[in-house]
């Protein structure tokens, strides 16, 4: 999206904290090319996720993303126990999950039906208040359904992603830096890529547009960028990421972070056009993502951020 797109390119251009190294972003590209590195898990591939019908899974997927940010306060506890959790209750009573359900469920019963083990879960009265606000939107002007929403894009990611970002309250990420809006819509955009890539393209999964969506500037993504040298941290951010100090949500570190993820993958798909080889942001999103999660442990940390956008 082009308000992404742009606001982080200007991020960039005037970071103080963290710059983009041009020549280890086409060296990592061209080995990820010679040794066939370009690939990622398809959606379905994952056991944590749901399948079967599409409505079903688009449900699913909302409710998911509604509640998919800032895991890292509670250890051991990561994207595959939410929706591990999310798939079971769908499996057992998929009716839990009705917008009219939740706009019934008590925060006791929120908590005890996903978080049964973690009553101190990071910030479950946020993502309790946050999904209560979208079954809102949904019963308001939606008929209660999900599918609704994605109908009224009418097959546009940009049109999916305005409804998304102007009326559910949880997926408005953005920022304020050097004065200017700065437009990331982490949240909202992997809704519409999940969306994609679990249904492959087709059905309520098709969208005509589906290359305007940016990578989705979380925690993973960057951290494996950082230690592939691509991102450099000026000293103070590396010794705070690798100290594990929490950074402040809207700081210029934080936000020079996000935004210059954004525009380090739109480099390494330019790189990999020069080769021949054309690749979405979102797929490169996927192929980091991935190879971050399996590398979680043995890389330089990610930086913490207590966020209900990421």
């Amino acid at each position: 999206m082009s308000l992404v797109r742009n606001s982080c390119q200007f991020v960039s251009e005037n970071s103080k904290h963290v710059k983009i190294n041009k020549d280890e972003l086409q060296k990592q590209v061209n080995e990820w090319f010679i040794n066939n590195k370009h690939k990622y898990k398809e959606f379905d591939e994952y056991e944590c996720h749901l399948g079967g019908d599409e409505e079903q899974i688009v449900n699913f997927l909302f409710i998911l993303d509604s509640l998919n940010f800032c895991f890292w306060p509670q250890k051991d506890y990561e994207y595959e126990n939410l929706s591990s959790a999310i798939k079971e209750c769908f499996q057992k009573c998929p009716e839990l999950f009705k917008a009219e359900s939740i706009l019934k469920m008590t925060f006791e019963e929120f908590q005890k039906l996903l978080f049964p083990n973690f009553p101190d879960f990071p910030l479950i009265t946020e993502r309790y208040r946050l999904l209560k606000h979208a079954s809102e939107v949904l019963v308001t002007f939606f008929e209660g359904e999900f599918v609704n929403v994605i109908k009224a894009a009418k097959n546009s990611a940009s049109k999916l992603l305005s409804i998304l970002t102007t009326q559910f309250l949880g997926f408005q990420d953005h920022a304020i830096y050097q004065g200017r809006q700065i437009f990331f819509y982490k949240r909202s955009q992997i809704l519409i890529g999940d969306i994609y890539a679990a249904l492959k393209g087709e059905g309520l999964g098709k969208f005509n547009d589906i290359e305007i969506l940016t990578m989705f500037p979380d925690y993973r993504v960057p951290q494996i960028l950082n230690q592939l040298k691509v991102l450099e941290y000026d000293e103070d951010l590396q010794n705070k990421i690798k100290n594990q100090i929490e950074i402040a949500h809207g700081c210029e570190y934080e936000i020079e972070i996000r935004a210059s993820s954004v525009i380090a993958v739109e480099l390494i798909k330019e790189e990999f056009e020069k080769l021949g080889q054309k690749l979405k942001s979102i797929e490169i999103d996927w192929i980091l993502w991935q190879m971050g999660e399996e590398q979680r442990f043995d890389i330089v940390p990610h930086h913490k951020t207590l966020s209900i956008y990421y």
